[in-house]
């Protein structure tokens, strides 16, 4: 099957080796470690959105947006913000060690926990600004087949650890998956300067308001948003433990695998949309979200008889403790996987107001939700409030796209003949040919 761009399932397959390596990390580590693991993840997201100011979406948008951004320009950008964000996070993430006595991410006192965590942020930076900035350059598949490639390596290193010596993992989780993060992205970083050599431009006053004008957006967006999908981790350590949120945040990550297709695309559908050459029509766009909608009502069933089967053959019995919470949650991440490949549309379109009343909407419902409902359920409380906050939220986005695209509520559902050309190879191919 050949969906949009031939980087797909390089992509898929890398974010489906971090859940395998989060697995392990789970089982080996125990729900509490893996609870402190997950708010160092759900920390550090927070903050490399604030810090990172939406530039990541003003890099692929820039780039494929026309002549007047080459190469060399996105890649200088790229760099200018990159650098800017890790300064910040290293200042204070150093004072805060130094005056508070913990870490900035995981509130940890030990020193191999700090160095983890500068390692894990710095990968992050680097993974998103030059998954962006290849991603500007139509060079999807080149740089998921580099993430693919060494992420199946690393994969197999862990596998070896965990035959030899697993103490390892069991002593030193954070950095397992700090490096998992790391190494590919540095060599993603390292690959893109060997190969196409880019010089630095200087970014003229004009271009620089087009990119914090498009980023300033996107940044209120992705915060308000993240807060909305993430508050019930830091209220469920707040009322509970870090084992409470180790199982929890297991549940939550087999229910994400939901979002694992229509995330891999909502990163591609920018330049897809945005290509000149080859562009997505807006009749393929819906029907690829039939398509994928119905595709995933499988995969949700799927998904729930492999999650029980992990609880009861390889997790620690705890963990069990949440799988009610993964069926209560499940339908609600199923309908936001439309709701996932709506806010690309829009980003591509500019329509960037819609994508944040959507994200204000969810976050105002999920937040009030959780507080009326963690205290007293727990993470079950929070699975009833994924439930009903993520369908409220697709109803608004599908709405909002019918004016725009002259289509009714039923086109998102009926499946019509022209969808199976989605598994022809007619759709566009927006990659470079020769990569």
């Amino acid at each position: 099957m050949q969906l949009l761009l031939r980087g797909f399932i390089f992509r898929v397959i890398f974010t489906g080796i971090g859940f395998l390596i989060g697995l392990i990390i789970a089982k080996l580590a125990g729900a509490s470690q893996f609870g402190t693991l997950s708010l160092i993840i759900v920390n550090a997201a927070l903050i490399h959105i604030i810090t990172g100011l939406g530039t990541d979406a003003a890099i692929v948008w820039h780039g494929v947006a026309g002549e007047n951004y080459g190469r060399n320009k996105i890649f200088s950008f790229t760099i200018i913000t990159a650098a800017i964000q890790l300064l910040f996070f290293y200042i204070i993430a150093i004072l805060g060690y130094l005056f508070l006595g913990h870490t900035l991410l995981g509130s940890s006192y030990e020193l191999r926990i700090f160095f983890a965590e500068i390692v894990y942020f710095t990968g992050l930076v680097l993974m998103d600004k030059f998954l962006s900035l290849y991603y500007s350059q139509h060079e999807a598949k080149l740089c998921n087949k580099i993430l693919s490639f060494v992420a199946g390596l690393l994969l197999f290193v862990v596998l070896v650890i965990w035959l030899i010596k697993p103490a390892y993992i069991v002593d030193y989780p954070i950095w397992i998956y700090s490096l998992f993060v790391f190494i590919p992205s540095f060599i993603l970083a390292l690959y893109f300067i060997i190969k196409f050599n880019p010089a630095f431009k200087n970014i003229s006053q004009e271009e620089m308001r087009s990119f914090s004008s498009f980023s300033f957006i996107v940044l209120i967006t992705n915060l308000i948003q993240f807060v909305a999908f993430r508050a019930d981790y830091w209220l469920i350590s707040i009322y509970y433990d870090h084992t409470s949120v180790g199982v929890y945040a297991q549940a939550s990550k087999f229910a994400q695998l939901l979002w694992l297709i229509p995330g891999v695309l909502a990163g591609l559908l920018i330049p897809a949309l945005k290509n000149t050459d080859q562009k997505l029509s807006d009749s393929k766009f819906i029907s690829l979200c039939r398509v994928s909608f119905y595709i995933h009502v499988a995969l949700t069933v799927l998904l729930i008889v492999a999650a029980l089967i992990i609880y009861k053959f390889f997790l620690p019995s705890i963990y069990f403790n949440g799988f009610l919470s993964l069926v209560i949650m499940t339908p609600g991440y199923l309908i936001f996987t439309i709701a996932t490949l709506l806010a690309a549309y829009f980003s591509a379109n500019r329509l960037l107001k819609i994508n944040l009343i959507g994200s204000i909407l969810c976050c105002v419902l999920m937040i009030l939700l959780d507080l009326l409902l963690i205290p007293s359920l727990s993470y079950k409380g929070a699975a009833i409030a994924n439930l009903t906050a993520y369908p409220i939220t697709t109803a608004y986005f599908v709405f909002s796209s019918m004016s725009i695209t002259n289509v009714s509520f039923k086109d998102f559902f009926a499946i019509q003949r022209s969808d199976f050309d989605l598994f022809s190879g007619k759709v566009l191919i927006s990659d470079n040919p020769i990569t």
